[in-house]
């Protein structure tokens, strides 16, 4: 590479983890002034400043930023496969950083989360709750889970299933409201929402008879913008939720929840496991991926 840009590289991410330029050039053995002209060689490389300085320190610029989640990504890879190829990893260690939607985080992949740590007590996960779409890049993210849209980003997908969509309530609610046998007769009964975050915007119950699916939005007596509360509020006795199955899936066996109008249940948006292109994948991520993967199929697939 012209000018050595891997060196260039690691000495922009030690400037950026250290703040200066001074122990960069220390951690790099190389002297202040020779830094400096490193890093100008590369600004001129790349045609765009990636360091601003201050009467204090040295800051990315937003162009810098972008940058240094690259340049840290392409580095750890690179040591990855050296590693791997020197026959040097011989314990799978490190992190991994998963982004996973926050029912499936919770209902499924926290839960077992003691089982990968005891598998590997090395790797060390860090996960993201979020149903929001993620930056791969600039979030360090190795991969996702999602419920329904994709990441608008080029990534690999594998599906992990299609959870079923159940309707939901306690014995108790049972007990003294009865048993709707109908669509129709929901609006008999006390329902408990989902809560969108916009005012004014409800998420649809879906039911299938012979084939046809049609979308209600009953009147409701409570609305929630999380899953699992509204899966506690059913367990109370306050009213009737539709869920996913991996979501009800502990109540419905601890038998605090009834299923109903099985007749009428429909399929539930695929969940996928996405995960950037043309980026090599260090053991660890491979192995928590296969791990977690295992998992959520597991739990979509129950019925």
């Amino acid at each position: 590479m012209r000018f050595d840009q891997l060196s260039s590289m690691r000495l922009f991410v030690r400037i950026i983890e250290t703040g200066s330029f001074n122990r960069a050039a220390s951690l790099s053995g190389i002297s202040p002034s020779n830094a400096t002209a490193r890093i100008a060689r590369l600004e001129a490389h790349l045609g765009t400043k990636l360091l601003g300085r201050t009467t204090r320190a040295v800051a990315a610029t937003e162009a810098g930023q972008r940058y240094y989640a690259t340049c840290k990504r392409l580095l750890t890879d690179l040591e990855e496969i050296e590693a791997d190829l020197q026959g040097a990893q011989q314990l799978l260690s490190g992190k991994v950083r998963v982004s996973a939607n926050v029912s499936v985080a919770r209902a499924v992949i926290l839960p077992r989360l003691p089982e990968l740590m005891r598998q590997y007590p090395d790797i060390h996960p860090e996960i993201i709750l979020t149903d929001q779409r993620s930056d791969f890049v600039c979030e360090e993210i190795d991969f996702a889970i999602r419920i329904g849209g994709l990441e608008d980003q080029d990534l690999h997908k594998r599906s992990l299933g299609f959870p079923l969509r159940m309707n939901v309530a306690s014995p108790e609610y049972l007990q003294q409201y009865g048993e709707p046998e109908t669509t129709e007769a929901l609006a008999e009964h006390r329902l408990i929402d989902f809560l969108l975050p916009m005012p004014g915007e409800k998420l649809g119950w879906e039911f299938e008879n012979n084939g046809a699916v049609s979308t209600l939005w009953p009147a409701a007596v409570a609305s929630v913008g999380d899953a699992e509360a509204r899966v506690q509020l059913a367990i109370a006795g306050v009213g009737i939720v539709q869920s996913l199955n991996f979501i009800v899936a502990s109540a419905l066996r601890d038998n605090k929840l009834v299923r109903i109008l099985t007749n009428l249940e429909t399929q539930a948006p695929e969940v996928s496991l996405l995960w950037p292109r043309n980026r090599h994948l260090p053991a660890r991520t491979e192995a928590v991926m296969r791990l977690f993967s295992e998992w959520v199929k597991e739990a979509v697939e129950v019925k």
